[in-house]
């Protein structure tokens, strides 16, 4: 696995095992203010708001043998995504996702998604290939790049032990990224996931200071009684 971050300010994630929401590093963040969405595709279509795939052509796949879901989707946890949805690649060796400011508001600050599988490809075995994993910022500047390499188990029958999570925070706006394998163009992801952690202001952060301090002196007098 080799993990570029162009930008000073992007931490990048993953590629990180995943098997239902609460994998995500984001599940932790706080993004009260602002908003966060997950597409999950269970309804059979991208429909959260704000965003745009290209290109049209990769469709949403419904349960079925070959079909390789987040395994959490459907319920328990069973080591197979056969029983839930996953958008497909159909064709294309990369995914773009852009998102719009005039729905959203503001850019997203957080953003990832998980790749889940991969069948046929023009090089290398089938079922393995690398994922290349890219987020930009407002000026269509490159923030991060994150590669997984030979990813897959050489199995298509929902297996998800080799799903795996990529995600990017910069906290000043993610326009775009995009996801690819670059020997295939049939391949699955799942669990787009999107959202915007307001920076507290300088109003705010006073406040927050003498939460710390208040926090750190509790800490310190329950340590000193416990002693």
């Amino acid at each position: 696995m080799v993990i570029q971050a162009p930008s000073a300010n992007a931490a990048t994630f993953g590629p990180s095992p995943y098997v239902r929401a609460s994998d995500s590093p984001f599940s932790g963040v706080n993004f009260s203010g602002g908003y966060f969405h997950l597409e999950d595709f269970e309804d059979g279509r991208l429909d959260t708001p704000g965003v745009t795939l290209t290109p049209g052509s990769a469709n949403v796949l419904s349960p079925a043998p070959l079909t390789d879901s987040v395994d959490g989707d459907a319920g328990g946890l069973n080591g197979n995504g056969n029983d839930g949805h996953s958008l497909y690649s159909n064709g294309s060796n990369t995914l773009r996702f852009t998102f719009d400011t005039s729905v959203l508001g503001k850019l997203p600050t957080h953003v990832g998604i998980v790749w889940t599988d991969v069948g046929f490809v023009t090089s290398g075995l089938d079922g393995f290939g690398d994922v290349v994993f890219r987020a930009f910022g407002a000026s269509n500047q490159l923030l991060a790049q994150i590669t997984g390499t030979n990813l897959g188990d050489g199995l298509f029958g929902g297996q998800t032990a080799e799903d795996r999570f990529f995600g990017v925070k910069d906290l000043g706006g993610i326009s775009y990224f995009e996801i690819s394998m670059p020997n295939s163009i049939d391949w699955e992801v799942d669990h787009l996931q999107y959202g915007y952690q307001p920076i507290p202001t300088p109003a705010l952060l006073p406040g927050l200071i003498g939460m710390g301090v208040a926090a750190l002196r509790k800490r310190r007098t329950d340590e000193e009684q416990a002693s």
